[in-house]
């Protein structure tokens, strides 16, 4: 009987992974899972020896707090791969723990595969050859990400962008958005950080425009229940109107006119679903600073980086001046041209793109790699 290790650290990887694993369920009947992730895995059925997604990490102060936890959490699956060895380690993306799981497999001789791997060809793209010493296979969600870890001296398999097995075709556009004249919608990301570092921001851009455009409206949703209480918290203060949409994200993502969205998969999302859109990001000085050092290229948000080129303007901001997020929003209140250059640009980008089928792809390549490692 086939035994996976799976490893999630985020909301989005936990819930490509559960897709994955029900899906490898059916391909290969009596295989079993134990890993890290969140509640979409435990779901899934898969035993968790930690929630990773309540803890997710960003930023390098925020890291560096839960080093010694993280080598104590190595420590522990070290042991859990002397005891019970896995036939195959698979890991989703959260490449800051997963690239130290795949050095425990690997020491081992335990097949590691990438699911979902990190974006190296956008952070510090020299660090691919150390990631292909440790990594067996990568299966990835950009075409030009083949050639990318190829050329470092590992296997990679493009299978398309997950998000879009989940994304809907046409989701729901609620009246209480479309009837309104400039809905607006505001994603600050799915990390209690993001929502505390990012809102504020938001809502100080928000009150600006709302005086100019007494007609705009604001609109939020998030998966979750806690971070939506502390979004209507801050929104309560403000003079503005602003709806909170429960935790139907891609409605408002649709719905709305344009959007600022933290830069990450929603960016992608929102492209998908042919919304013009802001992609903002708050850093530290010192991150900023070191953007150089890191051989950051000119996008970061995954819409212009899909694209090859600026769809939506970027703000990787290190100060809480809403200025330039509001210069950036302002031409998407309005049929200017900027605005609509940016849904030409999202429609080809659309017409572009490969459909669903990632997760079923995965699932039918990882089957196979498992009936030929217990064929061995």
């Amino acid at each position: 009987m086939a035994h996976v290790f799976l490893s999630a650290g985020d909301i989005s990887g936990d819930q490509h992974a559960a897709r994955l694993v029900r899906r490898m369920a059916s391909l290969a009947p009596g295989v079993t899972f134990e890993g890290l992730g969140g509640p979409e895995l435990a779901d899934a059925g898969v035993p968790l020896h930690e929630d990773l997604v309540s803890r997710a990490i960003m930023g390098i102060g925020p890291a560096a707090r839960e080093v010694p936890h993280l080598l104590g959490l190595l420590r522990r699956m070290a042991g859990v791969f002397d005891r019970r060895r896995p036939d195959l380690v698979l890991l989703v993306d959260y490449p800051g723990l997963n690239l130290f799981i795949a050095r425990l497999a690997h020491r081992r001789g335990i097949p590691v595969v990438y699911f979902v791997a990190p974006q190296l060809w956008a952070w510090a793209p020299w660090r691919v050859r150390r990631f292909a010493r440790v990594v067996d296979e990568a299966l990835v969600i950009f075409p030009f990400e083949v050639p990318f870890f190829r050329d470092a001296g590992m296997d990679a398999t493009y299978i398309g962008h997950p998000l879009l097995d989940a994304l809907p075709s046409d989701p729901p556009r609620p009246a209480d958005i479309i009837d309104r004249p400039r809905p607006v919608a505001l994603l600050p990301g799915s990390r209690r950080r993001e929502v505390r570092l990012h809102m504020p921001l938001l809502l100080d851009a928000a009150e600006a425009l709302a005086s100019e455009y007494p007609d705009a409206s604001f609109h939020c949703a998030h998966v979750s229940a806690d971070r939506r209480r502390e979004i209507d918290a801050l929104a309560a203060k403000r003079n503005i109107d602003f709806v909170m949409h429960g935790d139907r994200v891609h409605d408002v993502m649709a719905a709305c006119r344009c959007a600022v969205v933290s830069s990450g998969t929603a960016t992608l999302e929102t492209a998908m679903l042919g919304t013009p859109m802001v992609v903002l990001y708050r850093v530290t000085a010192f991150e900023n600073s070191m953007r150089n050092v890191l051989l950051v290229p000119p996008f970061v948000g995954q819409v212009n980086l899909v694209a090859g080129r600026q769809i939506a303007d970027e703000l990787l901001l290190p100060h809480d001046d809403p200025a330039p997020l509001i210069a950036a929003l302002r031409p998407l209140l309005e049929d200017t041209p900027t605005f609509l250059k940016q849904q030409q640009e999202l429609v080809s980008l659309i017409a572009d793109t490969a459909g669903p089928g990632a997760v079923d792809r995965a699932a039918q390549i990882l089957a196979e790699r498992l009936a030929e490692n217990l064929a061995d």
